[in-house]
């Protein structure tokens, strides 16, 4: 599962990238950034190519289906699991045809630490400020014509850094596939199963943050700082076993 995530540069960190230097800005994207603690059902900046052209634009994190009556959903849908993104009714149209690129500095998820707690994790690359999320999305129109653009995150096995945090870890899409990922025309969903798959753990790090992360109205930089994780408390001693006394004669 991926539910949280920070997305902390703006502009610049995205014409660091070849491909994104003719991002076309729908609406003031950047006026949102930064965002320390982004949560589902927020509007957040989403790459995807829209009338033929490619486009950074706020879409709501939940992806509401096109064919829905209403814009909601009573399900979740701010994930999706990529092993069976091709096959479901609902995912596997926008997966072939509707895919887009989520950026974000970092995710967050919650490390067992006991029967009954859970320390929150930051988790980025350490090779780039930005990582992006491979995601699809959906365009609802309502009887006014007015567009609710949604979209959702593909997640996947954990690699060998995530495993001892969570079972499931967001799909990261490498520089070198992002064309293929966004381009509406390319249809072999064969060959986009196998970008689907952990990142590379070696250019991964993962640090533990307070625990106001768990509250999304916190939005603050306190949200991806360090903190000393409370340690991990000691076994208890076995009961000392009573001596027995020698028998009186």
């Amino acid at each position: 599962m991926c539910g949280r995530y920070a997305l902390v540069d703006g502009k610049q960190v995205f014409l660091s990238f070849a491909m994104m230097k003719h991002l076309r800005e729908e609406g003031k994207v950047y006026d949102i950034l930064p965002r320390y603690n982004a949560a589902p059902m927020q509007r957040l900046p989403v790459i995807a190519v829209r009338e033929g052209e490619l486009r950074i634009e706020l879409m709501q994190w939940w992806l509401v289906p096109h064919w829905a009556k209403e814009p909601a959903v009573k399900f979740s849908t701010f994930n999706a699991k990529s092993e069976t993104v091709g096959t479901t009714k609902l995912f596997a149209p926008y997966f072939k045809g509707s895919r887009c690129l989520v950026p974000a500095s970092g995710f967050f998820e919650w490390k067992k630490t006991g029967p009954t707690t859970k320390q929150p994790m930051y988790i980025h690359r350490t090779d780039a400020p930005v990582l992006f999320f491979a995601g699809l999305f959906s365009v609802w129109k309502g009887p006014d014509g007015k567009e609710l653009p949604s979209f959702t995150i593909l997640t996947t096995e954990p690699n060998d850094l995530m495993r001892p945090i969570h079972a499931r870890m967001p799909v990261i899409v490498q520089e070198h596939d992002f064309e293929r990922w966004v381009d509406r025309n390319y249809k072999d969903t064969d060959e986009l199963k196998k970008l689907l798959v952990p990142c590379d753990p070696g250019l991964m790090d993962a640090y533990p943050v307070a625990a106001m992360v768990g509250n999304a109205r916190n939005d603050v930089p306190a949200c991806i700082e360090p903190v000393t994780a409370p340690a991990s408390a000691p076994p208890s001693p076995a009961p000392a076993r009573a001596k027995r006394l020698p028998a009186k004669r």
